[in-house]
Parts: C-alpha cells; structure tokens; sequence
C-alpha cells in the first residue's frame, strides 16, 4: 500500500507551505523514503518527519541527512515497522503526541462490488437507497470551497492552498459533491496514491445532515476508484482510545459503517539530536 504521504504530489505540495523535501534511503536498500525538513522559527536549526514509510529506514543515512540540514527533532510515523531493534539502537522513543492518526479503517477494493455492498452496514445501505436521486458530480474549485467553508465547524484550507493542492496532484486529486434540486448535501476531496484513494477532507451541510446522502457519495467515490483500479480506499483516520480525541468519534462511527478493517499504525517515533 503506498501512502499519500509518501508520494510526489504530496511533497511537492509541502513545498509550497516552506518545508524542504529531501531522501533517505530504506534498510532494504531497496526503497528511497520521502522526508519533509522544516525550520524552526528564526534558529538554524529544522524538524524532519518521515511518514508512512513501509519499510525501516537507514539509520545510518538518516544520521547523515540529520547533519545536512542541521536538524535537532526527527519524528517517524511508520506505516509498519520491521525491526524495532533499529528503532531503539537509533535512540528513538515512542511518543504520546502523535501528529498522524494512529488509526484508520481500509476499503479492499479488489473484492466485487456485490461483496462491498454486503460489507456495509444496514443503516448505510438504507441511506444509499434512499438517497437514489441525489447526483454525485465534480465539483469546481471555488464552489467546493465556498460550501466547504461555509459548513465546516473546524479547520480547512485555505482557498489558495486548496487550488495549489490540486495543481500539484493533477488527475491524482478531485473534488467531488451530493446534490439535487434542494441544494447541496456534501462534498469530499479524494486524493490517489498508485494503489489507493484517500479520504482527504470532506464536509456535510445541514441540509446533508437531514438527508445522510454523504453515504451515497462516498459509495460512488469508492466504486469510481475501483473503476481506477485503486486497491484501497483509506478513510485517513478514526477515534484512538489511546489518544482520545471525543469529537471524533461521530465521523468514526460513520465511517465503520462502510465495513473494511479497522487498521493500526504503530504510533509516532521521535528523536531529538
């Protein structure tokens, strides 16, 4: 499975918010890992992260690139780990402050589409039927944000950082909407890796929340990227007992209800000199 986090678009992106994109080669020697470098303030010294890398890193490398760019914080949030004797021969400790979600559940798109819909909830394939007549369509950039701002009780991009998102990913990004004659009932920003398709930022309005057609549009969004022949579909995250955070447990229970495997990540590494 090849993370968001790993690919191109997404460093390239991260260029264009001041972090500086560099390499480091995997143990295997097989793979080179994406790493983001940030500064820190007005000091010399950087932060470097490496993100859902699915094999261990080079430590040795690391230690070298740490030197290049002065960095004085290396944090690693591994996809998996596959020896952590390296991890602890390195000096890095597992922290309680994770800036990634530790957990996540993962659509197999390679099974049918009759073996997908079983897999969903009752309730899910209700609203599904139910919502028959909305229309799932690509939304335009500036419409996607106005709605996305104007029914988001939390954070979003900025509109300048949305269209540079987009640009950067291409054909690898799309911006997608619920809607019928009443309005519009939701909207999703769906960003692909090679394998996978990720649920990347969303919103629902109130007229959405009354009606639950965000179920129909995710199912489509799924189907489309089976269409694509995406392996996966990743919801970036759901609620950790370990590292609670209450307000996430209403989208958690939304997105269960799609079925998949509810997948753990071994948590967040950091090292600091």
């Amino acid at each position: 499975m090849i993370d968001l986090r790993q690919s191109q678009g997404w460093g390239e992106y991260q260029k264009t918010r001041g972090w500086i994109i560099d390499t480091v080669k995997a143990a295997n020697g097989k793979k080179i890992l994406q790493v983001l470098i940030f500064q820190i303030g007005f000091w010399p010294w950087r932060m470097m992260k490496l993100q859902r890398n699915e094999v261990d890193p080079d430590f040795e490398d690391l230690r070298k690139l740490k030197k290049k760019h002065r960095v004085i914080q290396t944090v690693i949030e591994p996809l998996r780990i596959e020896q952590m004797e390296r991890y602890k021969k390195a000096g890095f400790k597992r922290s309680r402050l994770p800036y990634l979600a530790t957990k996540t559940v993962i659509i197999d798109l390679t099974k049918s589409e009759k073996e997908l819909w079983k897999e969903l909830s009752e309730n899910a394939r209700r609203l599904i039927k139910k919502n028959g007549d909305i229309k799932v369509e690509t939304a335009e950039e500036s419409v996607f944000h106005d709605l996305w701002r104007s029914n988001s009780k939390v954070w979003v991009l900025t509109k300048r950082e949305l269209v540079s998102l987009l640009r950067l990913f291409g054909k690898d990004a799309r911006l997608s909407v619920a809607k019928d004659k009443s309005g519009y009932h939701s909207g999703l920003l769906t960003l692909y890796t090679k394998d996978t398709a990720n649920y990347f930022q969303t919103w629902t309005s109130e007229l959405g929340r009354k009606s639950g057609a965000h179920y129909k549009l995710v199912w489509e969004e799924m189907l489309r990227a089976k269409k694509m022949g995406k392996k996966y579909f990743d919801f970036e995250g759901i609620y950790d007992p370990e590292f609670p955070i209450n307000k996430w447990k209403g989208f958690t229970e939304f997105k269960k209800k799609f079925g998949g495997e509810v997948v753990t990540r071994p948590g967040c590494f950091t090292r600091w000199f």
